[in-house]
């Protein structure tokens, strides 16, 4: 059977080098995917931002909004909650609840993502095409005249201002128009990939940033460390699945074309691929995206067995076209503090 027909949009990789690039407001804007690229289910946008940066608090209606925060430190304020986000830091926030940041180092490189898409179109109808893979100075990279033009814009695609908040204040409930807790969907999740529950299969380590209780069953994500071939083996996906590399490199195979990957890469899959993926030489750490959540409840029903947690993953949705070799490179155990065991 033709798996490609089983897809809700095609496959695909991009990099820090071939991913659209947008300037706008000092910062790079790499899109690595888009409502176009997903089915509007996910949007992921790498951002490279200069020391003082943020938006004046606001809220999502529709979507929630996520950060992995890769290099530099920025000071999130999330309801009536501040968070010091240093690198390895993740951040989920749900919807309609009021929140802005302010970036505090020089040099700030995060992820920036929703689910679903659809806020990346505000930065593409207010940016420009970057010139280079740099950030923008103030004068490359300005907003647009009016700040009509902006709300207009913003609220189009999901982003709405908080009225008496100016830039960079911590939001705060008797300044907000309306009680947005009373509307808002979830509750903020914050993380650490060195304090994540962690969890062993496939020949990998895996720590869960967000399990799909955390992102009102939108997605998960998880934190791997890959020994040298570990990785995934050839499955039909029930979910769409993205991989992000932080570091090494990662041979990917989707319906029989493989690629390899480096750092800053991104390849996304949609439910209905053919897929695998393995570390190559010196192993690699990447982070891996469900959408929707669910491999995060394969990983903790498994107890560390790999047949369980391809057994609870087939439950989803998700068919292994040959039984896997259970016998996957061994993976030195995580201290006995942070090892969960169900």
């Amino acid at each position: 059977m033709d798996t490609r027909l089983l897809r809700n949009c095609p496959a695909y990789v991009l990099d820090r080098q071939t991913a659209p690039a947008m300037w706008l407001v000092e910062t790079l804007w790499l899109f690595h995917a888009t409502a176009a690229q997903t089915n509007n289910r996910f949007s992921l946008i790498e951002q490279v931002m200069g020391g003082g940066l943020g938006p004046p608090t606001h809220r999502h209606p529709l979507a929630v909004e996520n950060f992995v925060v890769l290099e530099g430190v920025v000071g999130f304020h999330i309801g009536g909650r501040s968070v010091r986000a240093e690198p390895g830091t993740f951040l989920h926030i749900p919807r309609m609840k009021p929140h802005t940041f302010t970036v505090e180092t020089a040099e700030t490189r995060v992820l920036n993502f929703y689910a679903p898409a659809g806020n990346e179109l505000n930065v593409m109808g207010l940016g420009r095409p970057a010139e280079e893979r740099r950030r923008p100075s103030v004068a490359e990279g300005p907003l647009p005249a009016g700040t009509e033009y902006i709300e207009m814009t913003a609220r189009l695609y999901g982003s709405h201002p908080v009225a008496a908040l100016p830039f960079g204040a911590k939001p705060r409930d008797d300044l907000i128009d309306t009680p947005a807790d009373a509307w808002a969907v979830g509750d903020t999740h914050v993380a650490s990939a060195a304090d994540a529950p962690v969890f062993e299969a496939f020949g990998a380590r895996w720590r869960v940033l967000a399990d799909s209780r955390d992102t009102e069953q939108d997605y998960d994500l998880l934190d791997a460390l890959a020994p040298e071939r570990a990785g995934m083996p050839r499955r039909v996906l029930g979910a769409d699945e993205a991989i992000y590399v932080l570091d090494g490199v990662v041979s990917v195979e989707v319906d029989g074309t493989s690629t390899e990957i480096g750092v800053g890469s991104f390849a996304y899959a949609p439910a209905g691929s053919l897929c695998s993926w393995r570390a190559q030489a010196g192993g690699a750490h990447v982070l891996v995206f469900h959408i929707p959540g669910g491999f995060d409840r394969a990983l903790a029903n498994g107890r560390g067995q790999d047949a369980l947690v391809q057994a609870g993953d087939e439950a989803r949705g998700t068919r292994y076209l040959r039984p896997h070799a259970f016998h996957t490179p061994a993976v030195p155990a995580p201290p006995e503090d942070k090892t969960v065991i169900v």
